[in-house]
C-alpha cells in the first residue's frame, strides 16, 4: 500500500489497519529477510496450522548478512519437510 501510493507512510498504514505503527515497522523489517528465507517461510501456508515458527523466532536474524542468516534458512529447512 505505501509503494503503490495508497497511503503516505507507515503511521497512516498503522491507523487504516489498527495497529501501532511499531507493528508496522516490525512487519515490513520482515521484508529484509533473503529471498530463499521467505521462500521457505511461503511453504509453510497461509495461515499456519499450527504455531511452527513465528515472527519472534525470525526476529533476530532480520538486521544479519545473508551468510548470518543461513542458520534460519536451515532451521525453516528442516521444520518444514516436503
Amino acid at each position: 500500500m505505501i509503494n503503490s501510493g495508497q497511503v503516505k507512510n507507515q503511521a497512516e498504514l498503522a491507523r487504516i489497519k489498527g495497529i501501532s505503527r511499531a507493528r508496522v515497522s516490525q512487519i515490513l523489517n520482515l521484508l529484509k529477510l533473503v529471498s530463499n528465507i521467505i521462500q521457505e517461510l511461503e511453504k509453510f501456508g497461509d495461515p499456519l496450522k499450527e504455531r511452527i515458527v513465528n515472527e519472534r523466532i525470525i526476529r533476530p536474524y532480520i538486521n544479519k548478512s545473508s551468510k548470518g542468516q543461513e542458520a534460519l534458512f536451515n532451521i525453516l529447512k528442516t521444520l518444514y519437510k516436503e
